[in-house]
């Protein structure tokens, strides 16, 4: 299967992907959405080749680290920015976005040339990891994540950063110093 050529095909970014705007990124409407704090990892948990959270101290909280969906919500628009990808990049988001499915929301945006809008919608998984944590008292907002998703919105001028307030709901945990770690990648060994 040949690869689609990155005018073909685009992520919405919504959250932390905003901040990788570039010169060919655009800011478009995804319609019939709101975001919310409502996706979380298990911090107690490792992923080979993903992250965790360690706290001031330097312990790690058994805690369910928050971040930002999209939720089905007619008659909303979700502001954001439409960039362009290729297949490799594609497949390198998939693999970073482990919380969230990859679902093709080309008919609710508007403004972007032809081709396909993908956006990261939160799974059923990680959507009740979050509903544990919070029921427990225990999922929390990483403040370097939240800073960073205002941030974005900011640099896209102060109306962007309004629409943003106006379409996503509040968190309903605390924010929390936390500093991220990344795993190593597992490498693969070479075969011959």
């Amino acid at each position: 299967m040949a690869s689609r050529s990155r005018s073909e095909q685009f992520v919405f970014g919504y959250g932390s992907l905003v901040s990788r705007q570039d010169a060919c990124a655009r800011p478009v409407g995804l319609r019939d959405f709101r975001r919310a704090w409502n996706v979380a990892m298990d911090n107690a948990v490792d992923l080979p080749g993903y992250k965790y959270f360690l706290d001031p101290s330097g312990d790690r909280p058994a805690v369910g680290v928050t971040f930002l969906n999209l939720v089905r919500a007619p008659g909303h628009i979700v502001n954001g920015i439409a960039l362009g990808v290729t297949e490799p990049e594609l497949d390198e988001l998939d693999a970073r976005e482990r919380n969230y499915a990859r679902t093709d929301v080309t008919k609710r945006v508007a403004g972007v040339p032809e081709g396909t809008v993908w956006a990261y919608l939160g799974t059923a998984a990680a959507r009740e990891r979050y509903e544990s944590a919070r029921s427990a008292q225990r999922a929390v907002i990483a403040r370097e994540y939240y800073d960073a998703v205002l941030s974005a919105f900011a640099r896209l001028g102060t109306e962007a950063a309004a629409e943003f307030a106006a379409s996503t709901d509040a968190p309903d945990c605390p924010i929390r110093e936390l500093e991220r770690i990344d795993m190593g990648r597992i490498a693969r060994p070479h075969t011959r």
